[in-house]
């Protein structure tokens, strides 16, 4: 009688085993690419059928280490569903959904991954327990002061190497700029820009770009265009001295 009953209690419990690993294996057929333990998983899965009781020892415990990721996929998605449906979502299930749906594209790193975990864990732990809002309210409140300082401490990195970059663009160029102060050095730069984009905007160098759409090329071709402008003279004088000055009479006016 006692072994009938656990017979019963034991076969749904096998078909639920079976159900779960059925969709484990679909889960890691869509992963591109794959791991070499999840490959192994999938062919010894798929040669005992999905009975798990099937397995050798060694393929077991291959099958339970490969589950755990898994089966944390499957809580952050059961709740990022439960939770996607709601029609006014709190400002910590929101933050969920937002992090849910940069996990899925792939966009998060291993520590912002763990806090999604974390997120997702104490969540489930508040409905369970019927905490108060204000439990989940602290935890988010740290994460952001978290995200805040990370974000601060990229910039800061940010800027330090853009720093770097611009000092050694001038020490390439053979500039002194070690007295020159911030705001010198930025006025250099965007007047280059500037000055660079009058010229790409003239009339010279629009028919240059009909022959020569490569920027160095183009800008290389420019160059030897108006050192041969240069040498056209009228009345023995260059024909470039004359745009020159008459230029400058026209601002004079």
């Amino acid at each position: 009688m006692t072994v009938e009953k656990a017979k019963k209690r034991g076969r749904p419990a096998q078909l639920l085993q079976m159900a779960e690993l059925h969709a484990f294996v679909e889960y890691l057929l869509e992963k591109d690419p794959r791991t070499d333990l999840q490959n192994q998983v999938i062919d010894a899965l798929q040669a005992e059928d999905f009975n798990f009781e099937m397995l050798s020892e060694a393929h077991q415990i291959l099958v339970k280490e490969a589950l755990k990721p898994y089966r944390e996929h499957i809580k952050l998605k059961t709740l990022f569903d439960e939770l996607s449906i709601l029609p006014q979502p709190t400002e910590y299930e929101a933050k969920f959904i937002q992090m849910y749906g940069n996990y899925l594209k792939g966009t998060l790193d291993p520590a912002e991954i763990n806090t999604l975990k974390v997120m997702c864990t104490r969540y489930l732990g508040f409905k369970a327990q019927q905490l108060e809002y204000k439990d989940l309210e602290i935890y988010l409140s740290q994460m952001q002061k978290k995200e805040t300082k990370k974000k601060r401490t990229a910039e800061d990195h940010r800027k330090y190497q853009l720093g770097g970059a611009v000092i050694a663009a001038f020490k390439k160029l053979n500039i002194d700029i070690s007295n020159e102060k911030p705001e010198q050095i930025t006025n250099r730069i965007v007047n280059t820009k500037r000055f660079q984009d009058e010229v790409r905007k003239s009339e010279i160098f629009k028919e240059v770009l009909k022959h020569k759409k490569g920027y160095f090329d183009a800008n290389k071709l420019f160059i030897q265009v108006l050192e041969g402008l240069h040498t056209w003279k009228k009345n023995g004088e260059p024909l470039t001295v004359i745009e020159i000055k008459n230029a400058v009479e026209k601002g004079q006016k």
